[in-house]
């Protein structure tokens, strides 16, 4: 089985919402770095940021791991990552998800969390949502 089928079964996996699961689905895709190491999860999950078919709920999980990537320091395409988060999480300012993205955003870009850092006016975020064609 595929990186990517392995985190679609992940994310399709309604049991692991449950309270009572020892794991989340965020710690199920994260058990996959070790296995097949982060470069080929983080592709599969930006991959995921790009379809366009995925519930809300998924894209806050993939946003969850990459948080937690941002924690461990792992090599990340920020600008990337940054744009489709952006594009794919709610922009309220008062959700959770758009807390989290912002989060992402200011480790990522080593910048202060009360800074005046604006992610969608950054050169390299703004060309990588030219690339992606979310402007």
């Amino acid at each position: 089985m595929s990186v990517s089928s392995m985190v679609d079964s992940i994310l399709g996996n309604d049991t692991l919402d449950f309270a009572e699961c020892e794991d989340s689905k965020c710690q199920e895709i994260e058990k996959l770095i070790f296995e097949y190491g982060w470069g080929a999860v983080q592709e599969v999950m930006i991959n995921i940021l790009l379809d366009g078919k995925k519930q809300a709920a998924d894209y806050e999980v993939i946003a969850e791991v990459f948080w937690g990537a941002a924690l461990d320091n792992r090599i990340i395409s920020a600008n990337k990552v940054i744009a489709l988060l952006y594009h794919r999480l709610p922009l309220d300012n008062s959700s959770n998800e758009n807390n989290l993205a912002w989060s992402i955003a200011a480790k990522l870009k080593k910048v202060g969390y009360l800074s005046d850092y604006d992610p969608l006016q950054d050169e390299g975020v703004i060309q990588a949502r030219i690339d992606y064609g979310i402007v």
